[in-house]
């Protein structure tokens, strides 16, 4: 009876025992390793390679770029050049030869370029292993500018070593702040005299604002301040109303009168009043 007793009661302790452990346990799990299981273990792992592999390429970066950085040992220059001639281009541009295909600057070459006085623009790529291409933009000079310079299209001006004069390219004065003003007022007075046989050669701007233009027979028309429009429209008239046909006997047209022009022709003759006739 009494064993029976002890054995009850050891198998009590022992049931004790085993619930204290098992309690403990949970305890021990749930504090050491409950927020284990609350970690995204994926983008802790790509954030960890990722840095592996940043600090790897940091370290072998620079034998990388000197592996791959081949000589350039070819310039293409691609673009349709008019005015300048591509063997001297060739040649500014050959002593980057040699240079390395990756540690070129290349927005330093590009300004280089576009520095050079017949070059409006350029972009640059580079073509593998070692083939370097320019394409390049040339100025077109739609006007000489103050007889030492050109207009390009846009109304800016370029000054390369000489400068070219063709055939309908017209001279064109004035301030270099007002060189676009100047070029627009060129189309227009074009546009308005179209329908004419007078062409317009040379405007110019004097610094007091006057205006001036010559025609291609050579007369000279003063135009003076604004407003010119009117002006010009009053000499168009007189002109198509039969002053063409005296155009070689004209030596200048002052139309800076509010109703009419003066005429100064070629030849003055003391028996006649034609010194200055006005219209």
């Amino acid at each position: 009876m009494a064993r029976r007793e002890y054995e009850a009661g050891s198998t009590k302790k022992l049931g004790a025992t085993r619930v204290k452990a098992e309690k403990k346990h949970d305890r021990f799990s749930a504090l050491n390793f409950g927020w284990v299981k609350k970690i995204k273990w994926l983008p802790l792992l790509s954030i960890t390679v990722g840095c592996l592999l940043t600090i790897s390429a940091l370290v072998f970066w620079d034998d990388a770029v000197d592996e791959l950085d081949q000589e350039i040992v070819s310039i293409e220059i691609i673009g349709q050049l008019n005015y300048l001639k591509s063997d001297e281009l060739q040649g500014q541009l050959n002593r980057h030869l040699g240079e390395g295909f990756l540690s070129l600057d290349l927005n330093a070459l590009k300004d280089e370029v576009e520095g050079m006085p017949w070059i409006y623009s350029a972009s640059l790529r580079r073509q593998w292993p070692g083939t370097l291409k320019i394409y390049v933009k040339e100025q077109h000079p739609v006007a000489v500018w103050n007889n030492d310079a050109h207009l390009n299209e846009y109304g800016e001006v370029f000054q390369p070593e000489n400068v070219v004069v063709g055939e309908g390219v017209p001279s064109l004065l004035g301030p270099i702040e007002q060189a676009k003003e100047v070029l627009q007022r060129y189309v227009n007075y074009r546009e308005r005299l179209k329908n004419t046989d007078a062409e317009v050669t040379l405007l110019s701007l004097e610094a007091r604002g006057a205006w001036q233009l010559r025609l291609q027979s050579g007369v000279v028309i003063k135009l003076g301040r604004d407003p010119v429009d009117e002006k010009l429209d009053r000499f168009i008239k007189v002109y198509k109303l039969g002053l063409n046909k005296k155009v070689d006997e004209i030596e200048s047209v002052d139309a800076r009168y509010t109703n009419g022009i003066a005429v100064r022709w070629k030849e003055l003759e003391e028996s006649e009043d034609k010194a200055s006739g006005s219209i």
